[in-house]
């Protein structure tokens, strides 16, 4: 551990696996201390059994993005567990059918919506004024590369990533008098068990990853890039976008 986040408190949500679970780990081996958050207790219970495993500090929250009451409880742990806040790393999402928006139920649309936008919208609500007490922090919202490059049937996913790199470049002008940075990271496609589930079997996914480099990116590869930006070394980032595809955009 070179304590790159030593005496940082981060709430990070979607905490229970692939790229979420991944960054709770990185970030614990850094020293920051954890609330993680998943909809799936067994899940995210998995994950600060690992976090602790490694030496690190894990508060959890279960609960579902969507209700307000879900981030009312995580900035209440980060404050009763550890003092505050200082960074937030939104992972949490929530998918739906891949199908044209002709196709695409309207339940369907409003269920994905109101975790991916609305729920970072409740967590920051909530949070903000607590990484403001605190002096400032840094806010990570993971977005997408198919922000960019949409695939055919994630019209609701690619605007939906592509309103949170909207959202980060507000808040970057909204917050940073109180020395609040805001920036989304953009991971291409990455071996967890989201896109797996995607394709019949593990090799199969393997073989569409669709970048320069000819494989999927690790979760602990987008995890690297969030340590960067909840670090001090980004001090002087906000308002933008770190790509980490593997060249998936210029392919």
């Amino acid at each position: 551990m070179s304590g790159r986040l030593q005496g940082k408190i981060a709430i990070v949500t979607g905490a229970g696996g692939g790229i979420g679970r991944a960054i709770c780990l990185a970030f614990a081996d850094e020293g920051a201390a954890l609330v993680c958050n998943d909809i799936n207790r067994e899940t995210v219970g998995e994950t600060a059994a690992q976090v602790a495993a490694r030496g690190g500090r894990a508060a959890v929250v279960v609960g579902d993005l969507a209700l307000e009451q879900t981030s009312r409880d995580l900035a209440a742990a980060a404050r009763a567990e550890f003092g505050g806040l200082t960074t937030v790393v939104n992972s949490a999402v929530r998918d739906a059918s891949y199908l044209k928006v002709t196709e695409l139920p309207l339940v369907e649309w409003r269920e994905s919506i109101d975790v991916n936008l609305t729920g970072p919208f409740l967590l920051l609500k909530h949070s903000i004024p607590l990484m403001i007490e605190g002096g400032g922090g840094s806010i990570v919202l993971i977005a997408s590369q198919l922000a960019r490059t949409p695939k055919p049937g994630r019209a609701w996913y690619s605007s939906q990533k592509g309103a949170l790199i909207s959202l980060a470049k507000a808040l970057a002008v909204d917050h940073a008098a109180q020395n609040v940075r805001a920036n989304t990271l953009s991971p291409g496609p990455t071996a967890d068990q989201r896109f797996f589930s995607q394709w019949p079997s593990e090799a199969e996914a393997h073989k569409h990853a669709a970048t320069l480099f000819g494989r999927l990116a690790t979760p602990a590869e987008i995890a690297a890039a969030a340590v960067f930006l909840a670090s001090d070394e980004s001090s002087f980032m906000t308002g933008a976008d770190l790509l980490i595809d593997g060249g998936y955009t210029v392919v």
